[in-house]
């Protein structure tokens, strides 16, 4: 007997695997699409989805696209003027539309493509890696300078690490974007962190994500926690030599 997966069930399902922390969270959906039969309606509305959506997230995506080169013709006019690129590397990734929906919910906001734009700042985002906390502060601070660039939010886990030990400097910016009905502020999630924070960070979600609470009797979560602050100190310490050179 053939059974009709609504699209609904669908997302039920990534949802739960999302909470239950699955490495793959597409597993569910692309598992009951092979085998279940979708209803014209429901490919009727994955269609209309898709073609808005893309329309949408477009706008986003260019806006990602002229803030990661901006910080790169940041990075080479500081190479010029002081000798080094505290820009190690920059990373972009677009939230995905399930996620999108997902983080409207949580907000209590209506699951539309309006709420999408009006209610969630990070839909693009870009992660600048650094060699030194000071570099972190100086780029915001550059940042902050150019006239046409609004920075919306800044929280500072660097200074106010979160409860697990996570550090980086998060700000959210708006820049114009032009197209062809005309000017647009969009929105730009930016994480500051540094390489060993990064490093940190890495590690963290990756044994997030597996599930790992203990090894051999060990509690990885204070671990993890006092391995952040070792790594402050560290880090302090190449500030420090960095300052005297």
């Amino acid at each position: 007997m053939s059974h009709k997966t609504s699209l609904d069930e669908i997302r039920f399902g990534a949802s739960v695997a999302r909470k239950m922390g699955q490495d793959n969270v597409g597993e569910p959906a692309r598992h009951a699409v092979q085998n279940q039969t979708l209803t014209s309606r429901d490919i009727e509305t994955l269609t209309m989805l898709e073609f808005a959506a893309q329309d949408s997230l477009q706008k986003y995506y260019a806006a990602m696209r002229q803030m990661e080169t901006r910080l790169e013709t940041l990075d080479q006019e500081l190479k010029l003027r002081q000798n080094r690129n505290p820009i190690h590397h920059i990373e972009s990734r677009m939230k995905s539309v399930p996620s999108i929906f997902e983080k409207l919910g949580r907000y209590g906001k209506e699951p539309t493509l309006d709420s999408m734009e009006r209610y969630i700042m990070d839909i693009a985002g870009l992660r600048v890696i650094v060699s030194y906390v000071q570099d972190a502060y100086d780029i915001l601070d550059y940042l902050q300078k150019q006239g046409d660039l609004e920075v919306v939010t800044i929280k500072d886990y660097i200074a106010s690490p979160k409860e697990n030990g996570y550090r980086s400097l998060h700000f959210i910016v708006k820049l114009p974007v032009f197209f062809l009905e005309g000017r647009q502020d969009i929105p730009v999630e930016i994480q500051i962190r540094t390489i060993a924070m990064d490093f940190w960070a890495s590690l963290e979600h990756d044994l997030k994500y597996k599930r790992v609470h203990a090894v051999d009797g060990v509690d990885v979560g204070p671990e993890l926690k006092e391995c952040s602050e070792i790594i402050e100190g560290v880090e302090r310490r190449m500030q420090l030599l960095a300052n005297g050179l």
